[in-house]
């Protein structure tokens, strides 16, 4: 079981799943530490806190195309790009304030990553749109697949079918209470005995729901931000940082990068 009792994922079948990895020295190897989505040939959609301990870019690639976090495993499907720039969003203040408030950032790559079968970028939601609760949006990761405090990454990538909580309910006193905002999405199981959330290895990841106009695009709605010690608690589904919120950063930074090179207030 994967993704904390998901399912292991039809290879290639969410194309935008990004593995970043970092190399913490100049002759270590690179690592799995983090998930992100490509939303464009040159752009990943990542979290912040993906970046508190190390944020020269040099230090991280992207790979596109994997299913097995294995390098060995994917053959010529696989592609890893250098980085060339880290935006973090300039309000995120954790781990200075234990707040994960706009827990967002975006990733240039060093070069266009070539669109396949296996690699292909997830569409942006509108503006503010919100999911209703209860509906049905999918997690995806290499990340801890037992909900234990020590991270094990999955060997695969993996999902995991979670549904929408509403802001109200997650806002509760024995919910999250006030750790979680408006720009936050909630999403999981209310009860720890139907075991299904993100985990440590997710961060950053995609949380996609399928658009609510066409019924068949796929949209990226969260990125993985934060959840309970152990990943599985009662009353803590899992918070992820609500894109929609975020659009005109994402689109103002962009732009910024490519004209200005310098990021966007």
């Amino acid at each position: 079981m994967r993704v904390v009792n998901g399912m292991e994922a039809k290879p290639h079948s969410w194309p935008w799943q990004a593995s970043m990895q970092v190399k913490q020295l100049p002759f270590m190897p690179f690592q799995h530490v983090c998930g992100g989505s490509l939303i464009h040939e040159e752009w990943v959609l990542t979290a912040a806190h993906c970046f508190t301990q190390l944020s020269v870019p040099t230090s991280w690639q992207m790979c596109f195309g994997k299913h097995h976090i294995n390098a060995s495993m994917d053959g010529p499907t696989e592609v890893c790009v250098p980085v060339v720039a880290i935006i973090s969003h300039k309000d995120f203040v954790y781990p200075q304030i234990s707040d994960l408030t706009n827990d967002i950032a975006l990733v240039r790559l060093a070069k266009p990553v070539s669109m396949t079968r296996e690699i292909s970028p997830v569409c942006l939601p509108k503006p503010e749109s919100l999911m209703p609760a209860g509906h049905f949006c999918y997690v995806t990761g290499w990340g801890d697949e037992k909900g234990s405090t020590v991270p094990v990454v999955a060997k695969k990538l993996n999902q995991a079918p979670l549904p929408i909580v509403s802001f109200e309910t997650c806002s509760k006193p024995n919910y999250w209470w006030d750790s979680v905002r408006p720009s936050m999405v909630c999403a999981g199981y209310e009860s720890p005995d139907e075991l299904k959330s993100a985990c440590q290895g997710d961060s950053g990841g995609p949380f996609v729901c399928k658009s609510a106009d066409t019924g068949s695009l796929w949209e990226v709605h969260g990125v993985v931000s934060f959840g309970p010690r152990g990943c599985i608690v009662d009353k803590k589904p899992s918070v992820f940082t609500r894109v929609s919120a975020f659009n005109h950063w994402i689109e103002d930074n962009i732009k910024r990068y490519i004209y200005d090179n310098t990021p966007a207030a």
